[in-house]
């Protein structure tokens, strides 16, 4: 079980994928949708052990790697400052995992992207061009 690390990002989950945003260091992450409903039962009460399970359960023989694509997923959400451990128990894996349109385990994964951090990270009233508005910062 999950949190979003609100003091570091911004989430939003719509057509079945999430964006995250820093506001700290302006990087923006990107999930497919398989990892978008993944970090989505984690911060809604289901532990990576569910989930591994209820995949094992789906995929059968390849989901046995479930447990170890799942630990690496939560570990690299954990090193991005994304989630924090915490939150409710609640929420069932199964449902999460029967959400997934694939025919096999999927791959999990988080695109990281730094193309605007600079503009994203600007103090709009202290560190923009006055003339020229945000997103100029000044010289």
């Amino acid at each position: 079980m999950y949190i979003f690390n609100e003091e570091k990002v911004f989430a939003d989950f719509a057509d079945d994928q999430y964006i995250v945003l820093n506001h700290v260091n302006g990087e923006y992450y990107s999930f497919d949708k398989a990892s978008s409903i993944v970090l989505k039962a984690l911060t809604e009460g289901c532990s990576a052990e569910n989930l591994a399970q209820a995949f094992c359960k789906r995929y059968g023989g390849e989901g046995s790697k479930a447990s170890e694509s799942i630990n690496s997923f939560v570990e690299r959400l954990t090193e991005l400052g994304i989630i924090l451990p915490g939150g409710n128990k609640g929420g069932k894996a199964e449902q999460y995992v029967a959400a997934i349109d694939s025919e096999k385990m999927p791959e999990l994964s988080c695109e990281v992207f730094t193309d605007v951090a600079d503009l994203l990270t600007v103090d709009p009233i202290h560190e923009v061009d006055e003339e020229a508005g945000w997103p100029h910062k000044k010289s």
